[in-house]
Order: C-alpha cells, then sequence, then structure tokens
C-alpha cells in the first residue's frame, strides 16, 4: 500500500510539472519580432540636375565633387566622370565592345568594375580612368560597393556576397529577407556604414538593407520620379550614389533624361500608426496572459487542495472508544 501510494504522489507530480510546462509555453511572451514589416519611408527631393539619355546607366558613385558613373550594353559600355551641377560628361573611357559593364564601387586609388556575364572585373586608375589590370569571378555580375572592409557584390539573385577587395575571393554572404520573404533581383548597390542601399531590377524602389542579418529594415518608392521617366522596360531605376557632403543620395536610371539628389526620411503618420498597431496588440496580449495565468493558480489550487485531503490522518480516538475496544 505505501508502494502505491507513493507511486500515485509521483504520478501526481508528474502531472503538476507537464501542466505547469504546458501553462509557460502557452503563456505570450513580449518580444520584438523577427519578422517586422519593414518600414516606409519618404523620398524627399532635394535637387534636379540634366542626364544624358544615352547613358544606360548600371553604377554611380561620388568622388570627391565628382559623380563616376558607369554605362552598359555591348558595344556603348564605358566609365565617365560627371559634373554634379550641370550632369556635363567631363571625362569618359571606352570600354571594349567584348564586355557588357556593370556596377562600379571605389577602393583605394581605383574605380572596379563588373561585367554582367564575361566573370570578368574590370580595374581601373582613379585619377586617369585608364585600364590597368582585370581578376576573374564566378557567375555574373550586378551591383557593387566597398563597405571599409569589403567588397558587396550582387548577381541578380537575393544573395549578397562579401568579397576580399584585394582577391576577390568571398568571405561571407547573406540572404536578402523582406517582410519574411526572400529578395531577388538586387542589381546596383551602395554601402552606407552597415548598411547596404540596393535597387530592385524592375521596381521603382530603392531598399535599405542590414549588412549583417540580410533583413531589409526599410525602403523608398521612386515611383514619383520614375513616372516621368523611361519609356521601354529596361529603361528603370537603376544608380544610387551616397554624397557625403551633404548627406543624400543621387539615384537616376537606365536612359533617364534627369538625375536626382533625394533624402529618405521617416514618415512620422507612418510612425505613430506604427506605435498605435503595439499598443493594441499589448492590450490584446495582456488580458490573454491574466486569463492564463489565473487559469493555472486555480488548477494548481485544486491540486494541492486534493493531494492535502488524501493524506490528511483522521482525528485520534477517544479514551472510552480505545478502552471499549481492549479485549
Amino acid at each position: 500500500m505505501e508502494h502505491r501510494s507513493y507511486m500515485r504522489g509521483r504520478t501526481r507530480s508528474r502531472l503538476l510539472a507537464a501542466f505547469l510546462l504546458a501553462m509557460s509555453l502557452a503563456m505570450p511572451v513580449d518580444g520584438t519580432d523577427s519578422n517586422e514589416l519593414a518600414e516606409e519611408r519618404d523620398l524627399i527631393l532635394i535637387e534636379t540636375t540634366p542626364h544624358d539619355p544615352t547613358a544606360f546607366t548600371q553604377g554611380l558613385e561620388v568622388h570627391g565633387n565628382l559623380i563616376i558613373e558607369s554605362t552598359g550594353l555591348y558595344g556603348h559600355s564605358g566609365l565617365r566622370e560627371l559634373d554634379p551641377s550641370s550632369g556635363d560628361v567631363l571625362r569618359e573611357t571606352v570600354v571594349d565592345e567584348a564586355y557588357f559593364s556593370e556596377g562600379i564601387t571605389v577602393f583605394d586609388s581605383t574605380i572596379i568594375m563588373l561585367t554582367w556575364t564575361s566573370g570578368t572585373a574590370l580595374i581601373f586608375d582613379l585619377e586617369t580612368l585608364s585600364l590597368t589590370g582585370n581578376i576573374s569571378y564566378e557567375g555574373e555580375g550586378w551591383g557593387l560597393c566597398f563597405d571599409g572592409q569589403y567588397l558587396v557584390m550582387s548577381n541578380g539573385s537575393s544573395e549578397l556576397a562579401f568579397r576580399d577587395p584585394v582577391t576577390f575571393e568571398i568571405r561571407r554572404s547573406v540572404t536578402v529577407i523582406s517582410n519574411d520573404e526572400e529578395l531577388d533581383r538586387l542589381n546596383e548597390l551602395e554601402c552606407v556604414g552597415s548598411t547596404v542601399y540596393a535597387n530592385v531590377w524592375g521596381q521603382d524602389r530603392i531598399v535599405a538593407i542590414n549588412s549583417s542579418s540580410g533583413v531589409v529594415e526599410f525602403y523608398v518608392s521612386a515611383a514619383s520620379l520614375a513616372a516621368d521617366q523611361g519609356h521601354t522596360k529596361n529603361e528603370v531605376l537603376n544608380g544610387i550614389a551616397f554624397d557625403e557632403s551633404n548627406g543624400g543620395f543621387w539615384i537616376t536610371g537606365k536612359n533617364w533624361t534627369e538625375m536626382y539628389l533625394v533624402s529618405f526620411e521617416s514618415n512620422p503618420t507612418d510612425n505613430l500608426n506604427e506605435s498605435t498597431e503595439i499598443e493594441e496588440q499589448r492590450a490584446t496580449t495582456v488580458p490573454t496572459f491574466v486569463n492564463y495565468f489565473t487559469l493555472g493558480i486555480f488548477f494548481l489550487s485544486i491540486i494541492l487542495i486534493g493531494r492535502r485531503l488524501k493524506h490528511q490522518q483522521p482525528p485520534p480516538p477517544s479514551e472510552v472508544e480505545q478502552s471499549e475496544d481492549v479485549p
């Protein structure tokens, strides 16, 4: 009997532990959702300057008080310096017609240019724009930027490769995620601190990517600018360059007639709506937590009361009853 009572006690204890574990797992946890929707920011137009409509823009970079641009298409690819105040082409180097130029970035005293399908990066002298060398890589080349340590490269997929700027070897890579889904067709890139800004091919938007996690933190729509530009499916938004002198970004597109200096600003109305949604979620979460907690206390009380009644000893018999029972 004692053994069976002990086993029943162990069973009740196990049931109690399992119940409490289930309750703890059912309770909501207050925390930040890693799959939060990317914030949409406003694109603020600061300045407009002319842009050569024959330039099939593939890459854009600010260096000092000049803009460096790469242009694509077989037989029309090149590298040029632009005056941002007038859009005039100051210098230009023609690229061999065997190459289709893509994204560019400045590294030390050189300009590194990707090519689309040739698997070759062309290296130019920053001061003279003369071709000084090349380096091979696998796959397609789309966008390129330098984050201060690595060359960040896109190839039209959802992957960003972080390459050694000297050997071009891949050191790491991240998959870009937007609203819990992979975001592909990443094109022209611009590195600013720990953020990689990217054009998305075929879309009138720019996304800001966390370079460590690959998560899109916010995006801006350039649809208002694109509406007046581009008359074919290929004449899309492409080209983004950070201008450290004013904190803005120069953007343009393939065969667009203008370049735009813009900034990306948070929308106070959007922030207010987001705060309201968070408060509503909290208002729903708190009563749910209280209900679970109350239910748990209720069942726990029943179990403890039952155990106490089970093991409670009967009161001792009176002296009269004891004497009567003695033979």
